[in-house]
């Protein structure tokens, strides 16, 4: 009996701290059929919204995967990379029936020009960086 009573007691503490909340929950059960009704739509909405907006963000990763890979395949006959096969190194050559005569002058008239790019940029660095006096090194030491 006392342990009822300390129940009780608690309780009625409890009311007294927090009367909203405990109105609250009287007025659910007493309406509880109506307001249980409304609450499991708003919570299949609330999922039925969820998921809905994963579809959606799970069509655009496919979509902009798919535009992705038809990008990289296009680029790659440029790059030497063979779609399924992976980087193939020279078998876009071989597939080309191409000696290797051929393809080691080929290689080499590629390597001149990127040569000749080179230099004739660099002498063109070289040369604005002497007409530009705004650069100069100064020296100086150091005070501690």
């Amino acid at each position: 009996m006392a342990y009822l009573k300390i129940i009780f007691y608690g309780l009625l503490s409890a009311i007294e701290r927090n009367p909203i909340f405990f109105m609250v929950i009287l007025l659910l059960a007493v309406f509880a059929p109506f307001v249980i009704k409304w609450a499991l739509w708003v919570i299949l909405g609330l999922i039925a919204f969820a998921l809905l907006g994963m579809l959606f963000f799970v069509l655009r990763f496919r979509k902009a995967q798919r535009d992705l890979n038809n990008q990289f395949r296009q680029a790659g006959g440029a790059s030497g990379f063979n779609a399924g096969t992976g980087f193939g190194g020279f078998s876009h050559f071989a597939s080309s029936n191409m000696s290797l005569e051929e393809l080691v002058r080929q290689m080499q008239a590629q390597a001149d020009a990127a040569q000749r790019k080179n230099t004739t940029t660099t002498a063109a660095k070289e040369k604005k960086i002497q007409n530009d006096k705004s650069g100069d090194y100064v020296d100086f030491e150091e005070v501690r």
